[in-house]
């Protein structure tokens, strides 16, 4: 996979494929940050302060993407020992100090994380029912901070409204791409 924008487009990211991983497509990552951009110096959300948490990473693509585009910190969740290793021999190639990546369960690592992120990606496995779980534990662990945001990626069979719905989480934006969805969210 290559990165699409920033600092680093066309840079090579390693990932592994086989069955169970489903890393994002470079269409849908770019709509994310056609979505989510505020210039066109390819600066994330706050020019040189976003502090990213890509949970359930798996190849790291978003986290790396969202270091491209300049962003301050990146924290990578991923429980795979296997792509774990992907995530820190990617690292390798970038030139952040501040970035860091947890091998733990991401509902494990939501109760360890002391920071506040202003923007979250979530992209657990489509067939989970872990979308509700981890959004109340970033609310009640307060781990997204006041003007920050959240995208989820999702199958677009799922009714990610009803699970939003419970949360005290307000939808900004929601795009379908064939099986894919993405909503961007908010605290209210």
């Amino acid at each position: 996979m290559r990165i699409t924008g920033g600092i680093y487009k066309g840079k090579l990211i390693e990932t592994i494929k086989g069955q169970g991983v489903r890393p994002t497509s470079a269409k849908i990552r770019e709509s994310i940050f056609n979505i989510i951009q505020l210039d066109e110096a390819g600066t994330v959300f706050y020019d040189g302060e976003t502090t990213m948490l890509d949970l359930f990473a798996g190849s790291g693509i978003i986290g790396f993407e969202t270091l491209s585009r300049g962003a301050k910190r990146v924290v990578f969740v991923e429980r795979s020992p296997r792509h774990a290793e992907v995530i820190k021999k990617n690292l390798q190639n970038f030139n952040s100090p501040e970035t860091k990546l947890l091998i733990s369960d991401a509902l494990k690592a939501l109760d360890k994380i002391n920071d506040q992120f202003n923007f979250i990606f979530i992209d657990p496995p489509y067939n989970s029912d872990l979308y509700e779980l981890v959004l109340t534990k970033i609310q009640a662990n307060n781990i997204l901070s006041q003007e920050g945001f959240i995208v989820l990626e999702y199958s677009s069979r799922i009714n990610m409204e009803k699970i939003i719905e419970k949360t005290s989480f307000k939808v900004y934006k929601t795009k379908i791409y064939g099986d894919t969805g993405l909503s961007i969210i908010s605290a209210l």
